[in-house]
Parts: C-alpha cells; structure tokens; sequence
C-alpha cells in the first residue's frame, strides 16, 4: 500500500512550466527538489515489480516532492485536480491491479475536507503530507476532515514531505532522522488532540513503520499519567490510542519491527515498499522473512482486506 508514480499528465504539466515546475532531461524540478523520472514515470516497471513480488495489486500515490504545501491558494484546487484525475487514469488503465490514494492539501483544511468529501469507490483512500505551515494536525480546523473520511469510510494515508529543520541538512538526515520524526509529530498531534477518541470511523496509515511512534509511546503515556504541564486529559490514553494506527512494515528493522508488533499489533500492519525510492524495500519479503507465515499473510493480505474492504474490490485473492 505504499508505492509512488507521477501520472503522464503531470510530467506534462512539467515540460510546459506549470505550477512551478519543469523538465530537464530526466528530472522533474519541483521548487528546490529534483525528482528522478527514469522508474517514477514508468507504470510498466511497477507493473513487473507487483508480479514478481506475487501480489495481487498495490495502492500508488504520488510522491511526497509533488505535495505542494508551497502553491498560492489560488493554484491549490486546479493542480490538486490535475495530480487526482491524471493518476485515477493510470490506475483505470490497469484495473484491477492498482488503486489510487487521493492527494489532499491537507495546508488548506477547508479545500481537503471539499476534495474529500466529493471522493468515489474508485479511490483506495487518501494521502496528506506533514508540511502544514503555521498549522497542526491538532487544530480543529481538520475536525471536518476527519469526519469526512469517516463517514466516506476513506482511510487516510499520512506521509511526510520534507523536513524544515535546517540542521538535518548535512548526512541525508533530513530523511534518515526528518521524515520519520514529521510522521510522529503528526501522530502525536492526533493522540493528544484527542482525534483517534472522537472520531472512531478515522482509519489512518502512517508511513514508514509509524516514525518513531512505537518507540515513544511509553514516554507519552508517563507524560500524561503524571500530569505533566499541557498534557491533556485523555479519554484515550496515548499506550492505547497508538493501537489505531495502521503502520507499513518498511522499517528495515527486524527488532523494530518486533516492537511494533507488540505494542501496535499485529493486525495494523500492512505491507509497504516505498517503490522506487532507494530507501524502500527491494521486493515484498524485505524485512519479513523470519516472520511465519500466518503473519506474513496478515501483512500481505488480511489486514490490507480490513482496512479498505470494498475498495480493493476487483481483487480476487
């Protein structure tokens, strides 16, 4: 449930100088990143990638570079439309073997929760980033959201853009340490806002085995049982509002993910691969081959079926 494609359409858009982006050769230039074309903008080297992994299909979105927390509010709803329609065609062109996240702004609460609302069957569920400017996925603003994807029974795939912390630009950090800690703050702000309590309808994924969710949990809980100063009275306390979460399996990490197993659990793990970014997985046993294979089946398969139900319809196993 987490691999990445940028549609046909959107490449075009590039090489017309749209939304602030452009082509050179083989990399589509997007503000201050640079995104690699060669495997993003072919369907067919997913298309072998699903088959060799002998997986029935895979939800895409599009990658976190094409999030555009940036656009003036103006440009927000055209090029959402753009990104949305243009991937909704690759995934109908190869029924039933892709599903599409929608992409939300989620910057823009109020167009999100439009965008949102307006969402058909065909749409596995829907994709925000991390980026929010001045806001957090703890204001009320994004009440309405959640209550759309509740009641739309649209799962909410969480997955972070860039990190705006300057010191994690030397060593790659800002994506070995920055985006999984994006993620946990993002989770922190829906536990201690009291999300995961109010709205029980809200399936949301979070990336990359969680963050660091799992490992900070125990701290959060002692947080709040010794009363620590804005920490919130909780009807959900933060050891049992990590339980439901859905995280994806990429942690490259058999300890971790053990933990994960423990205090998640095991029915809330699906099976990620970040296809085709170097930090992903290289095929779907990377990381589960020393777990059996009724667990394997659970990842793979039966939490998948939980989560999005009839929106994998078309799947036949």
């Amino acid at each position: 449930m987490h691999t990445h494609i940028i549609p046909p359409a959107v490449v075009s858009a590039g090489e017309n100088g749209l939304y602030g982006m452009r082509v050179e050769s083989t990399t589509l230039r997007i503000c201050a990143h640079g995104v690699p074309l060669q495997a993003l903008s072919k369907i067919d080297r997913l298309v072998e990638r699903v088959r060799s992994d002998g997986l029935d299909g895979a939800i895409i979105s599009v990658p976190p570079p094409l999030f555009r927390p940036d656009l003036a509010a103006d440009d927000r709803a055209s090029y959402t439309g753009l990104v949305n329609d243009s991937l909704l065609d690759v995934c109908r062109r190869h029924q039933p073997l892709f599903r599409p996240f929608a992409y939300l702004p989620a910057e823009d609460p109020e167009l999100a929760t439009k965008i949102a609302s307006r969402l058909g069957d065909h749409w596995a569920g829907a994709v925000v980033g991390t980026e929010l400017g001045v806001l957090s996925y703890a204001s009320p603003r994004y009440d309405a959201l959640w209550q759309a994807l509740s009641d739309a029974k649209l799962p909410l795939f969480i997955h972070p853009g860039s990190s705006p912390d300057r010191r994690l630009d030397p060593f790659y950090l800002s994506n070995l340490l920055g985006n999984p800690v994006e993620t946990t703050i993002a989770a922190a702000n829906l536990i201690f806002a009291g999300v995961m309590h109010r709205f029980p309808g809200l399936n949301v994924i979070l990336a990359h085995g969680g963050g660091c969710v799992a490992a900070l949990c125990g701290r959060w809980q002692q947080g709040a049982t010794t009363d620590r100063p804005d920490v919130p009275e909780l009807a959900l306390k933060p050891i049992e509002a990590v339980r439901r979460f859905y995280v994806d399996s990429l942690v490259h990490s058999s300890a971790y993910l053990a933990a994960i197993i423990d205090i998640i659990g095991d029915d809330k793990i699906l099976l990620g691969s970040d296809w085709p970014f170097p930090m992903g997985a290289s095929s779907a046993e990377h990381g589960l081959t020393h777990l059996d294979q009724a667990l394997k089946i659970k990842i793979r398969k039966t939490n998948a079926e939980t989560i999005f139900g009839t929106r994998l319809a078309g799947h036949n196993h």
